[in-house]
Formats: C-alpha cells, structure tokens, sequence
C-alpha cells in the first residue's frame, strides 16, 4: 500500500506573514546570543508523555556562562528532566515557560551546542502545539537586561499513522460528494437554503442602475441594501429599468414568526415584503445572495420565495480575550455574519489571559489586565501567553482593548444589522486577567486608601487552594466569600447596562460564564471556610451555587435575563433549577460528546425548562483544527471540526450528529434523555464558538471560520432537513445530496465572493488515493485546480494539473488551487 504523509511546510498565501512570526523572530537593534532550533524527538514514551528537545547553539565569541532565562510559549501540562539537566526546563504560569542553567551546567564555547530534552505531558499533533516565540533575558548584579528576540527554527513534525491515512479518507468522502452532485438545482443557490421557491417564466436582468423604493419605516434596512448593492455596481438612480420594492406585508398575510419574508422576482424588478424590519433585512440579504457567484448583467431567476429562519437564535462567540481582535475587524465579522442572517454576537470579552473591555472606576482592569508581556510579578501586565510575545507596549494580538465609546459604537453598527450582542463576564473561573489586576488596584491604594484597595478584590490573600484549572491556572478563581467579589460584579454589570443604554440598544442578555471552575477551589480559604459555616454548607460547590443565584438575583433587578454556560445549570438542587430556569435567557451546552454522556445534558436541561443554545464542541467548536493534517492550526481536543461537521448538526436528534467520515453516525440514542415535546421548545438556538488560544491574527479568525460558518447558518436556519427523519441507505443519500449542493454554493457562490470581500478562507486539499498502481485525487470543490510534481518541489499554479488518474512510481506532491489560494500540501509515495 502506498504511504501518504504530509510536508511541514505551511502554503495558505495569506497566512505567510503570521507564519514567519511564528517561525523566528528578530530584534530590532540586539540580538540574542544564541539561537535555538526544537524538534519533537519521540512522540510517544509511553503513560500520555512525548519527547522533545532544544538545541542551544552560542552564537557568540565567548564562552556562555550563567545568568540568563530564555522564555517561551507552550501547552505542557507538565514537565519531566533528569535531576541533574544543566537546563532545566519550568513552567511560570500555564503557557508561559522557561529553561534556564542549573548547578551542573558549565559555561558553552563559542559556537558550540547544547542539547536539551525534556518530556511533557500530552502530544503535539499539529503545528499550534509547538514552543513558539522565545526570548532572552540576561540577569547582571540582580538587575534583568531588555528582553531580546531569539532565532528559532523548528523541524518537521513526523507524520502519524492517523495522518498517512486520512488523505485517502478525504478522497472517499470527496468521491461520495461528487458522486452526489447535480449539475442543474432549481433552488437558489443561496446560504442558508431557502424553505419554499416556486420558479415562474422570464429572468430579470440587473446591470448599471436600479431604482429603490424604500418606505421610512425601512430606511436603515434600504440604506445598507444600497451600500451591498454599489458594491456589486449596482447605483441607486431614480428612474431605471429594473427597481427594488421594500414594503410591509399586508396585516391579515399569515407569518411564521417575527422574521418571515417574502420575496418576488419579477422581469420589471424585486419586491421585499415582510411585517418587521428584521424580516426585511433578511429579504435583501437573500437578494443579495442571489448576486453571488455572478458578473454583471446580472441575471435572476423569476419567481417567488417564502422565508424564514427555524431558530430564532443563531450566533457565534469570538473570543478576544486570549488573543485580540480589533473593532474593526469584528465590524468587519459581524457584517458577515448578518449576511448570512445570523443574529447573535456573543462578545467574549475577558478570560484568564485579557479582559478587553473599558470599565470605568476600575482602569486597573485594562492598564495591567489587557496587556501581557514580560514580567516577574505582574504588577504592570500579565505574563505572556499563548502568542508569547514579550512586549507589552506592541501591537501584538497580547495586547489591546476596546474603549467604551468603541464598544458603544459597535453596539449601534451590529443593532442596525439586526445583530444582537450579548457580552459575557467570565466568573468565578477563567476570572485570572480580572484576579490580578483587582490585586494591582490593591498595592496601588492599600496604603493611601484601604478601604478603596479593598474595595473590588477579588481573591483572598491567605487561600491556600490547589487546583489546576482547564489551561492549567492555580489561581484564577474569583473567591465568592468576599462581599468585594459582588461589588465587582455589580460595578461591571453596571456600567455594561449603561454601555448599551447609552447606544440605544437593549441589552437582552449577560452571560455569566460559570464554566470549568476546577475541583479544589476555595477548599483552602479561610474567607470560604467562615462563610461555609455561617450559611450552613457542607460543600464547596454550594459556593458555587450561591454565587450564581447572587449574581443572577442582581441581574433580576436589573431586568437583565442571565446567560451560562452549561456548567451554571449542572448538578444543582431543584430549587435551583426552578429559580434559574426562570431567570435565565439561554443555558450554553457544550460538551456534548458521548463519552460519560455528556451528550445527554442538553436533552436534559431542555427537559427540565432551562432554554437551551446548542455549541457542540464536536460540531460547532471552530478553533478546532480543520482536520489531522499537522499543518492545520487549532486544538484537538474534542476532535476536528470541518464544513461538513457543522453543516451535520442535527438540534432535534443530537446524538446523530457526529458522523463517521460523512458515512454515518457513530452514536446512539438507545438508552439515552431523549428530548420531551415541551423540551423541544427549549432548543432556542445554535452557536458557534472562536476560542482565541491558536489565533495570532485577524486572518486567522476569517480562517477558522471560513467556510465552517456556512454549516451553522445553514442548520440554524433550517433545523430540520429532510433527512433527519430518515435512516439507513435513505438517510445516507438524502444528506449526501444535501451535503453536495452545499458544497457547491460554497466553491461557485461564496469562495468568489468572499476573495472579492478580502475574506481569508480556507481552501481544503485534495483528496489521495493508489489504485491499481495509479494516483486518483478528487475535490468537491467545484472549479478548483489539483497541481502536482514528481520530482520533489512544491506544487505551485504552473505545475502539472491533475486531469484523470496517472502512473505512480514516484512520491508525488499535490496541492489544491482556487481564487489565488492555495492548501496545504499532500504528498504521497
């Protein structure tokens, strides 16, 4: 059997910027004296653990003695030497981690090398798992130098067996989609899919000039259709050949829900009906849609289209915190998202690494806790973290925060496109960044002013807790004895509410977290211990519970519903789940894989009458890597998420929704909580998340998300396809067909559009296979061109194009092209 592998070598065109930082970095002026080149020397030795080494070379003319730290970033859980490494290797604070010399090391010649291998705790299957962005810091008379840049090279990941093979498995699913395709549909080509189309004679043809009629109750919708429309080169003129309509229904035409529309397309123009602005909005964007794929004149089809969504909630979390994502950028997201009709942006804006957000009254929370750079106590900014830069004043995804006029005027952009955003306050965990810099505020004032020092703190001084957090933190848990704790979170609760009102937009919802608050917590704190006592607990996560109907008791007065992530809801007392249920605006189920059946908790908690928002990490987690290729970035933890996966979520019969490489699923509902008639109207949404840990630029949010949106917007607006009430050899055809003309929309409507919008896509490779001595390759990516050599180079546009199935007697290289983008590269031998 022919052996397929990867090369580690990264070809997505506009991710070369990023890359290079990624692989070495420079110093403006200094340079360090050493370079450092990491390779992965045993990827499995044994009980969970891999090997792997720097090599330290002096570049120097002098010997290289003692005093000096290197730092870098990686996601070791822990770390294993020999007792007597002249380098030893520690981790400072989850990511953020160290080698420096030991008693046994002696000093390293001139242009000598030293190698140092350590093990750690976990495995690096892709390229975000590797050290990244180390620097030097020398020490003289007790004084630290400037940090300095380090050369860095690292070597090629070797290739798994999961790896060798999923090429060939790309290929048999790229061959059941093709197998599936229908060159000629009558719906429209439009994402999401529409719910009723009637074609009529005749098309309109649109070029030049169109006139608007556009009544006042509209004028914001008319506006932007204007804008999306010029950007096509069609201008709004007063008198044209074609127009476009927007009216309101007539009242007795019966409606769906709020955001029902209807539109028709006739040869004289298009008219837009529906009985709110929301549903207007998304009339055009569907007209708008229709656009994609075509070059003027262009031609529609006529008929009519009656529309509206399934899911009321359909949104995407972008985390900011772990890595930053400018205003503009996210502008820039959210008027994507609206296109699509997806109308939640769930703002998360602080976490353990940054808290991104102006509150004003507590200016330590973006002064300290929204910069990280190098530091030996925090007291100026946080640790570096993940991108591992080490300058705290850089425009570095480190650093960064949104003003509070900024915030304001993002809140009226996303409201004028029908986006809802609903900001979220990590608490009590993921709570670090807001941890230290309440504890800056304290050494700031605690002299001068006391009772101001203590007036917000949020950690006790004499806990002595141990627990290691999800991302490996032993101090990021806010302490709910202290009555400072709920200062807090009423202070910021506050000013958000404030935030919004002065934008002129409802704030519908704050989402508390409550999610992932590691087992040990509190058990050490004296503050927690008096309080257990007073209130007559028996058990630490009786704190929790109390914090959480606390905090959602204020948000009650507030009028403010609460959000949470599923963790809120779990394992409480069925007062609890009465009084939160009532309260609570969505209950966010995320770990719905099947191991201990874990998927059965959104069943659950619909079941009980919490209102439920689907974020299946095995569906829709996005910064999960594409799939095992190692130079995919993202986590892999709960598996790998693709177009497809997300375009396979089934909200009403989730235990169908993890497919076994698009043949089937591989879970079960036997013996499961399966969902009641008055639960099913407790699944409210669908919502993708963007964790920030693997991101380290904004073309690397695009990246993630596209073309793994489509799938979300898709299902949220259709929850119930065709085939989710069928089985066996049906099911399997019915979602292929599906799955077929979905992935032609993408490659002949959306990838065209979004190079036109400056999107950063990512474009999947080509699928491989040997067959009696000879390569196939096949993409479902219609027009795509699969590029190939024989000779060892890399694929580029000039090389071979692959046309029909070749003799293979040597390794060959391919690689997909399409719209100026390029894959990753497969090679086979």
């Amino acid at each position: 059997m022919a052996r397929i592998r990867y090369t580690f070598r990264i070809a997505l065109v506009t991710l070369v910027g990023c890359l290079s930082l990624l692989a070495g970095c420079t110093s403006a002026g200094k340079s360090a004296p050493v370079c450092l080149t990491w390779e992965l020397s045993n990827r499995d030795v044994g009980k969970g653990y891999f090997e792997n080494s720097f090599t330290l070379k002096n570049l120097s003319d002098a010997p290289l003695d003692k005093g000096w730290t290197i730092y870098f970033s990686q996601h070791p859980r822990r770390i294993y030497q020999e007792e007597d490494a002249p380098i030893r290797v520690e981790v400072v604070n989850a990511t953020h981690c160290k080698l420096y010399p030991t008693e046994y090391y002696t000093p390293l010649a001139a242009g000598d090398s030293l190698v140092v291998t350590f093990r750690c705790k976990g495995e690096v299957p892709n390229r975000s798992m590797v050290p990244e962005a180390p620097y030097w810091v020398s020490e003289v008379d007790g004084q630290e130098s400037v940090p300095l840049a380090i050369s860095f090279q690292r070597k090629p990941l070797p290739a798994t067996l999961q790896q060798t093979e999923a090429a060939r498995l790309v290929y048999e699913a790229n061959e059941r989609i093709l197998s599936a395709m229908n060159p000629v549909c009558q719906s429209p080509a439009v994402i999401p899919a529409v719910k009723q189309f009637t074609a009529t004679e005749g098309r309109l043809r649109l070029e030049g000039g169109v006139a608007l009629n556009i009544p006042d109750e509209f004028a914001t919708e008319g506006r932007l259709l204007q804008e999306k429309l010029a950007f096509y080169g069609l201008q709004a003129e007063v008198s044209a050949p074609a127009s476009i309509t927007l009216e309101s229904l007539p009242e007795a035409t019966p409606v769906v829900n709020e955001e029902y529309y209807e539109l028709t397309v006739a040869e004289t123009g298009v008219r837009i009906a529906a009985a709110t602005a929301h549903g207007i909005f998304n009339g055009t964007q569907t007209l708008l849609a229709l656009l994609k794929g075509q070059q003027t004149p262009y031609l529609l089809q006529c008929g009519s289209i009656k529309d509206y969504p399934e899911l009321l909630y359909r949104g995407h979390m972008l985390d900011i915190a772990r890595n930053y994502t400018s205003v503009e950028q996210v502008k820039k997201l959210i008027d994507l998202m609206a296109s699509y009709k997806l109308n939640v942006f769930h703002f998360h804006f602080c976490d353990d690494e940054g808290w991104r957000l102006e509150i004003p009254g507590l200016e330590e929370l973006t002064d300290v806790a929204s910069r990280r750079g190098h530091t030996t106590d925090e007291s100026q900014c946080l640790y570096p973290a993940y991108d591992g830069h080490y300058d705290s004043q850089a425009a570095t995804t480190g650093n960064g925060y949104y003003t509070r006029s900024e915030f304001i005027d993002l809140l009226r952009y996303a409201a004028e496109r029908h986006v809802c955003v609903i900001p979220e306050i990590e608490s009590p965990g993921h709570a670090r960044a807001a941890i230290v810099a309440m504890k800056a505020r304290y050494n700031k004032y605690i002299d001068s002013d006391p009772a101001k020092a203590h007036e917000y703190l949020l950690s006790d001084s004499q806990d002595t807790s141990q627990y290691l957090s999800a991302q490996w933190y032993r101090d990021n848990v806010m302490n709910v004895a202290l009555p400072s704790t709920y200062r807090f979170m009423e202070k910021v609760i506050q000013e958000l509410k404030s935030m919004y009102q002065e934008a002129g937009v409802p704030l519908t919802s704050i989402q508390i977290g409550g999610d992932e608050v590691a087992k040990g917590a509190w058990i050490g704190s004296p503050v927690c211990q008096a309080f257990m006592k007073e209130q007559g607990m028996t058990q630490p996560r009786q704190l929790s519970e109390y914090f959480i109907k606390k905090v959602v008791g204020y948000l009650q007065e507030q009028g403010i519903p609460f959000g949470g992530w599923q963790e809120v809801a779990m394992d409480r007392s069925e007062e609890t789940d009465t009084y939160l249920s009532q309260r609570s605006a969505g209950i966010y189920c995320w770990k719905t894989t099947a191991k201990n059946t874990m998927d059965e908790i959104v069943y659950q908690m619909a079941n009980k009458g919490y209102p439920v928002i689907l974020c299946n990490v095995t569906n829709f987690y996005f910064d999960l890597a594409y799939d095992v290729h190692p130079d995919e970035p993202g986590h892999y933890w709960g598996g790998y998420v693709d177009e497809a996966k997300s375009f396979s979520v089934l909200p009403y019969q989730v235990y169908r929704s993890i497919r076994n490489n698009l043949v089937g699923n591989t879970d079960s509902a036997i013996g499961k909580t399966m969902l009641t008639e008055q639960g099913r109207k407790q699944i409210k949404g669908l919502q993708s998340t963007l964790f920030a840990e693997t991101i380290r630029g904004p073309q690397w949010v695009e990246y993630y998300m596209f073309p793994k949106l489509m799938g979300l917007s898709e299902r949220a607006w259709l929850a119930s396809p065709a085939w989710e009430t069928l089985s066996g050899a049906d099911e399997q055809q019915a979602f292929e067909q599906d799955l077929a003309f979905y992935y032609q929309r993408i490659a002949r409507c959306e990838m065209p559009d979004w190079k036109l919008r400056n999107v950063n896509f990512r474009l999947p490779y080509s699928g491989l296979c040997i067959r009696e001595g000879k390569l196939y390759a096949n993409t479902p990516i219609v027009g795509a061109e699969i590029r190939y050599t024989t000779d060892g180079t890399e694929p580029t546009p000039t090389s071979l194009l692959w046309q029909e199935p070749i003799e293979c007697t040597s390794t060959v290289k391919a690689k997909l092209f399409y719209l100026d983008k390029e894959s990753v590269t497969v090679t086979i031998e």
